[in-house]
C-alpha cells in the first residue's frame, strides 16, 4: 500500500513539474513586448422591471423559433 502511494505521489510530482516546465517554456517563447488588455464596458439599460407572465397552456400556436426565445 505504501509503495503504491509513493509511486502515485512521484507520478503526480513528475506531472506537475512537466506542466510547470511547459508554462515556463511558453512564457520564454512569447514576445517581450507590452501586452495590452482591453476590457469591455457593460452599461445596462435601466428599465423599470417588466413582469413577464408565463402561461402554461398557450391559446395560440407558436413557431419553433418563438418557443426557443420563450425558453431563454
Amino acid at each position: 500500500m505504501k509503495v503504491t502511494l509513493a509511486i502515485m505521489c512521484i507520478g503526480a510530482v513528475a506531472f506537475l513539474l512537466r506542466v510547470l516546465a511547459a508554462f515556463v517554456m511558453e512564457r520564454k517563447s512569447s514576445p517581450h513586448g507590452k501586452v495590452r488588455v482591453h476590457f469591455a464596458k457593460f452599461n445596462p439599460v435601466r428599465q423599470g422591471g417588466e413582469l413577464i407572465e408565463m402561461i402554461s397552456h398557450p391559446q395560440r400556436k407558436v413557431t419553433e423559433r418563438t418557443n426557443q426565445r420563450i425558453a431563454l
